[in-house]
């Protein structure tokens, strides 16, 4: 009986590890996917995500524009490679 118990510990224990390893994975890919939508305003170097403050996008002459959150300073928005984008710093 405490053989199959301990038999049954050892799985558990492995699937425990198993399970750890995969939201390891998860999360840090979360963090890459994240990423790609950060950028650092030039005016204040405060950094703020696109997504977040989306409500302050708008669109002049085919260009994305977006405001800082925190000094509002307007910016145009371009691709990245790898389907993120980026402020335009100048």
């Amino acid at each position: 009986m405490s053989e199959e118990i301990a038999k049954r510990v050892d799985r558990l224990e492995s699937e425990v590890l198993r399970l750890q390893h995969q939201i390891e994975t998860i999360q840090s890919d979360i963090t890459v996917f994240l990423k790609r939508y950060l950028t650092a305003c030039p005016a204040c170097k405060k950094e703020f995500d696109l997504l977040v403050n989306h409500y302050s996008i708008g669109l002049f002459d085919n260009l994305v524009y977006v405001k800082c959150p925190h000094c509002n300073k307007s910016m145009p928005v371009v691709d990245k490679e790898g389907g993120g984008v980026a402020v335009v710093l100048e």
